[in-house]
């Protein structure tokens, strides 16, 4: 084995044990569980929604129905008003929006209510920034919202990302200069800059323009660095994120990730990431996620086949014996959680159910109002025919054609 290679084994060695001590350690993982059910507790039928709580459910796989259901409706309705009532609406804060529908699989280019297409918004609102760039010398609102407008773009597969990526990585301060930049705007950048740089078709000197800004910005990032935190406690969630989505611009040994997530888990249970945006900024670095990994979620297909699940619920061992049966419709490819949720559209009174969300995914705690019991040693057990199925009804994918059954049991 040559030298070069001996090297070569090591550098790839050295990152990958990087890598894998950046995670939240199995005894630590209620720590992050805690802060996203109290993250998710604060959304409700008179609160102002917020895009990035749902943009943070969605990037960790949180399984919570109808908290999401809620969140999307909310936005939708919320946008609809802003629109039709020419009210307040940044390009950044539509920006969010957009992620966040993008993250729900739910298009942000339709609303069936009206005719309103917030991509399409979105685009203009950017280009006015992009004017008040080129004439004035800074954008309309500020250069975070441009991050995240650039980002949204490039989310969304929108040339004008390129172009506005361009303009802004030409312009865009990659040096602290007070209350007009900050940790967070750099990594809200980075991310936005990064996306780009894994674009079609980016020019030669816009790719280059754009990865020296990136890897100045980053500079700028690291260079904040104190005793885990990036710049400080509330920019820490947000440079994470950055940190993760562009690690191949740095080098591996300027940032300790492994120390920066021990130091902000440690604060949890101070409440110190008690309000919610705090938290949503937060959990998609603890997750290993970033705003960058809306693009990874996979959402099931338009123009996907129907399959025909058979669904049957059994209980023979509390109160009073029943089984139900019923056929549902769903996409292919659509988890066994929606098979229930359609099943529960259909026929609350036998197939409406309750979950509860933990570190090892969504539970199933009650089906047709027969809960289980710690204190009875019972709960609901799910069967693909007579094989206990492998995963959670979460990630649990049935065939066409599949029984699944939901037997109440003891354990």
């Amino acid at each position: 084995m040559t030298i070069r290679m001996k090297q070569v084994i090591i550098l790839c060695a050295g990152l990958i044990s990087l890598i894998q001590s950046c995670q939240v350690s199995d005894t630590q993982k209620s720590y992050v569980t805690s802060l996203a059910i109290s993250m998710a507790r604060s959304v409700g039928p008179c609160v102002t929604p917020d895009p990035s709580v749902l943009l943070a459910l969605n990037l960790g796989n949180v399984t919570d129905v109808s908290t999401q259901d809620l969140l999307v409706r909310q936005l939708k309705e919320d946008a609809v008003q802003k629109i039709n009532h020419n009210q307040p609406f940044s390009s950044g804060k539509v920006a969010l929006y957009v992620l966040a529908l993008q993250s729900s699989c739910s298009d942000p280019t339709e609303f069936p209510s009206c005719n309103a297409n917030l991509v399409h918004l979105l685009k203009n609102k950017t280009q006015e920034e992009l004017d008040s760039i080129g004439s004035q010398g800074s954008p309309l609102t500020s250069w975070y919202q441009v991050g995240l407008d650039v980002l949204a773009l490039c989310l969304t597969s929108q040339p004008a990302a390129i172009t506005a990526a361009d303009i802004s990585a030409k312009t865009i301060p990659t040096t602290p200069s007070g209350h007009t930049f900050s940790v967070d705007t750099a990594a809200v950048a980075v991310m936005a800059f990064t996306c780009v740089l894994e674009m079609d078709d980016v020019p030669v000197d816009t790719y280059v323009a754009v990865q020296n800004t990136v890897e100045a910005l980053l500079n700028m990032m690291l260079d904040a660095q104190n005793d885990g935190l990036i710049g400080n406690t509330y920019s820490t969630g947000l440079a994470g994120q950055a940190l993760l989505a562009a690690k191949s611009y740095y080098s591996p040994g300027r940032w300790d990730c492994s120390r920066t997530l021990q130091k902000v888990i440690d604060l949890i249970p101070n409440r110190t990431f008690s309000l919610p945006i705090a938290a949503a900024q937060l959990l998609p670095f603890l997750w290993g996620k970033s705003y960058v990994s809306v693009k990874e979620i996979s959402c099931p297909n338009k123009d996907a086949q129907l399959i025909s699940v058979d669904f049957t619920i059994i209980n023979d061992i509390i109160g009073k014996p029943f089984k139900y049966s019923t056929v549902v419709a769903v996409k292919d490819g659509s988890t066994f959680l929606e098979v229930m949720q359609k099943a529960a559209e259909e026929n609350p009174k036998h197939f409406s159910f309750k979950t509860e969300t933990s570190s090892w995914g969504v539970f199933v705690t009650s089906i047709s109002n027969l809960e289980g019991s710690t204190n009875d040693k019972t709960y609901w057990q799910f069967f693909d025919t007579v094989t206990p199925i492998p995963v959670g009804v979460g990630s649990y994918k049935p065939s066409n054609g599949a029984h699944i059954l939901a037997i109440f049991s003891k354990y």
